[in-house]
């Protein structure tokens, strides 16, 4: 499987202060050939230090990408998926308290969301809290392989509102969970195929709040990526597009575009 990957973070025209955090790494194995990890963390723009947060967060996934992963290659394939999940949410935890003793010693509450991807082959997992995003996008279409854990969401998902009401919903910006302000912190975790050349990307709500899925299928699918430049680039537009819609918040997006061999 070949991989093209970039990354786009903007702090925006309103925000002075880009707590946004991304990651993409990549590795080849022998065993299990080309492996990809990708993560962006939106520090909590109502607390203190949310780029802290988002921060610390990322560089204990690369740290795990690093240093904990590779210990795990001599497992079949199962087993390899069940240890990762496990050893990824024990991490999340971890770094969760060190988010927490960091604040109760500065007198400060901070917090992060976390969305990421792990690919394996023909083989993916997601991790994510709070309300940044996953999106898969084939040939055929862009689609978000992660649900938001909001308010906005729940609502939705209990019928009390509709998706027009989404971006209207005063508490469209409420957490139902982040790291490092939420204790006992409960990631959803989700698995699946990459059966075709699919574009991966992990981006943070300043990037799919005022964008829809056919936009970011028209620049981001796999026969549009041809280059990283090009990544690049289609990544830039979008997030230009986006404020000119006025987005507000920071706008981050890491990309990964997986060719099936």
């Amino acid at each position: 499987m070949e991989v093209k990957a970039c990354i786009f973070t903007d702090a925006g025209k309103v925000r002075r202060i880009n707590q946004d955090s991304a990651m993409i790494k990549v590795a080849n194995t022998r065993k299990y050939g080309r492996i990809s990890f990708a993560a962006v963390c939106d520090g909590m723009g109502g607390l203190s230090k949310g780029e802290v947060a988002s921060c610390k967060m990322i560089r204990s996934l690369e740290g795990w990408f690093v240093d904990e992963l590779p210990l795990m290659q001599n497992l079949d394939m199962d087993r390899l998926w069940d240890t990762a999940e496990t050893s990824l949410l024990r991490l999340i935890t971890r770094t969760g308290a060190e988010i927490r003793r960091y604040g109760r010693h500065r007198g400060i509450k901070l917090g992060t969301t976390l969305t990421a991807l792990l690919q394996i082959g023909a083989e993916y997992m997601t991790v994510n809290v709070g309300d940044s995003r996953i999106y898969l996008i084939d040939r055929k279409e862009a689609r978000p392989a992660t649900r938001d854990q909001s308010v906005t969401q729940d609502k939705l998902d209990r019928g009390i509102i509709d998706s027009c009401d989404r971006e209207r919903d005063p508490e469209r910006n409420v957490l139902l969970q982040s790291v490092g302000a939420t204790p006992d912190v409960r990631p959803e975790v989700r698995r699946g195929r990459i059966e075709c050349d699919t574009t991966v990307l992990a981006v943070s709500d300043g990037f799919w709040r005022t964008l829809k899925e056919p936009e970011l299928h028209d620049k981001l699918c796999p026969q549009m990526c041809v280059t990283a430049d090009d990544m690049l680039l289609q990544c830039r537009k979008l997030a230009d597009l986006a404020l000119q819609r006025e987005e507000e918040d920071n706008i981050s997006v890491a990309a990964m575009c997986l060719e099936m061999a």
